[in-house]
């Protein structure tokens, strides 16, 4: 029998996979530790970015991220399975064909919609919580105003371009901010006049954003009635039908969409999971992070309950949590079996930012017992700056690259907290003849002095060959000939100007790139420090 330490970890949310990053870490070099992490899609999902794809923002492959190319040349095996059972007791999880031992257990199994027993609620409705709801949620918008746009009776063409989202909380307010901006473009591709689009924001609570102050949520509101969103708010769901919403006292609205953002619970798989449990299926934890009656299980993220001592609420069901709880699971994780102390969990989260579509944010910020309101450009900085810092952690630069591509270059309508300015609309081939015209100008300079490098800078530029490497070096040569009566300042401009993929139009790049990033990406090294791009 092997003497092996086995470490499983349940789902692949935010804590899920932060932890096993950082058990892989600490156990890299142990040949008696063996980590697996189970989870039945073979993607991590950016739930915080859901609304970008179900409102047409980015593409729908930017919110994944490949388990296997997370984990590649690590110490973390990924299974793709589905647990449907387990037993604490004899420490196994069992899913329809296999069994799974374990001397500790992580379970980060992740959240669901909850729909509080309203009638009509969870068989009427758009939930927001996977990819594959914000890619059918995406299609379903798309298909209402290719319906609409045909459609002659007038009561039915309104259903259908009337949009619903209920929930005033950070997942509500950012799909309903996505939906403000998106219909512009929608009304323009499919001739409708955005007059007959009609927006409604609904929440049961008093105010939208409730753990907001209220200078902050006066912004929210301002913003939100300048795209054209009406605001319904004291307004308690309770009955969805397949083409209206009842808002109880206060009347229905008729439309063929209502987008579900109104709170969550734990996931189904912890309705057999024979541990204490509170607040909407979230398993009670001691200090450490463990549930109460079994200590080699351990809980991370939303499934954690757990009330910080001085505080009247349990930790907060939000990423910072994820981020502040897995490192320290995995620090106990191993103490448990190297020895040594485990630590107590005293997170200290510095506040939240939510978006109002892409171009306005607003923040919370700072520490317990002080927090500053951040509006404005400033508070979207921040929210693309943090979600840096967690690629950062998860796939490195590959995903940091990719990331600021579909936010800032790969846009369109301008839908920036920078407008347009960083993005990609023109074709390179206008560059051909300045690639070729800097790329002639060394190479003549370089045969008269005989300067070996001036000259490959030359013919690679004249061939459009590794085109952005030249280019880099064409303005340090320049910088470095200053004085030389050569057009220098021409030089340096005409260069930055030829980084960004010049030689991938009439030139060498445009066949050998493909195969060298290949080559690349699969290189050990590479793959486990994810210095590529895709």
């Amino acid at each position: 029998m092997s003497n092996k330490k086995r470490i499983l970890l349940l789902g692949a949310g935010y804590g899920g996979l932060l932890t096993a990053k950082k058990l892989g870490n600490k156990f890299k070099n142990d040949s008696e530790v063996e980590i697996t992490l189970i989870d039945k899609n073979p993607y991590h999902t950016m739930r915080t970015e859901l609304h970008e794809v179900a409102a047409g923002r980015v593409d729908e492959d930017s919110i994944r991220i490949d388990l296997k190319k997370v984990f590649a040349k690590r110490k973390v095996n990924v299974v793709l399975d589905e647990i449907m059972d387990m037993d604490f007791n004899k420490q196994v999880l069992k899913s329809e064909k296999s069994i799974y031992e374990y001397d500790y257990l992580v379970i980060g199994a992740g959240s669901q919609p909850t729909y509080f027993g309203i009638k009509g609620a969870k068989e009427y409705t758009h939930p927001l919580w996977t990819y594959d709801d914000a890619v059918s949620l995406k299609e379903h918008i798309l298909h209402m105003f290719r319906e609409a746009v045909k459609e002659t009776d007038k009561e039915k063409r309104q259903k259908m371009l009337t949009f619903v989202v209920v929930g005033g909380g950070f997942t509500g307010v950012e799909m309903m901010g996505e939906l403000g901006e998106w219909k512009d473009r929608l009304c323009e591709d499919f001739y409708i006049d955005k007059e007959e689009v009609k927006l409604y924001l609904v929440d049961a609570m008093p105010k939208i954003l409730p753990i907001y102050p209220d200078n902050l949520i006066k912004k929210a509101e301002k913003r939100f009635k300048d795209l054209g969103v009406e605001i319904i708010t004291g307004a308690g769901i309770t009955e969805v039908s397949k083409d209206s919403v009842t808002l109880g006292d206060k009347g229905n609205i008729n439309t063929n969409t209502v987008i579900w953002a109104a709170g969550v619970e734990g996931a189904n798989i912890l309705e057999a999971m024979d541990l204490e449990q509170k607040g909407r299926k979230r398993i009670v934890t001691n200090d450490k992070l463990q549930a109460l009656d079994h200590e080699n299980v351990y809980v991370v993220g939303d499934n954690i309950f757990y009330i910080v001592e001085g505080q009247e609420r349990p930790v907060p069901q939000m990423v910072e949590n994820a981020e502040h709880s897995a490192p320290l699971i995995a620090n106990n994780i191993y103490r448990d079996i190297k020895g040594g102390e485990k630590k107590s969990y005293k997170p200290g989260f510095h506040g939240s930012m939510v978006c109002i579509g892409s171009r306005y944010g607003l923040a919370h910020l700072g520490m317990p017992g002080k927090f500053f309101a951040v509006p404005g450009f400033f508070a979207m900085f921040v929210k693309h700056f943090i979600n840096l810092v967690y690629f950062l952690q998860v796939a490195g630069f590959n995903k940091c690259w990719s990331y600021l591509l579909h936010e800032f270059v790969y846009i369109k309508d301008n839908r920036s907290f920078v407008g347009g300015h960083f993005a990609k609309l023109a074709p390179t081939f206008w560059l051909v003849p300045l690639r070729i015209f800097i790329g002639a100008t060394w190479l003549q300079h370089g045969l008269q002095s005989m300067a070996i490098g001036e000259i490959v800078v030359g013919l690679s530029l004249i061939i459009g060959l590794f085109t952005a490497v030249s280019s880099i070096a064409s303005i340090i040569m320049a910088v470095m000939l200053y004085g030389s009566g050569m057009p220098l300042y021409g030089i340096i401009m005409g260069s930055i100007a030829l980084i960004g993929g010049s030689g991938s139009t009439f030139g060498l790049d445009y066949y050998v790139l493909p195969a060298f990033k290949r080559f690349w990406k699969n290189i050990g090294i590479m793959k486990k420090y994810y210095l590529y791009v895709d």
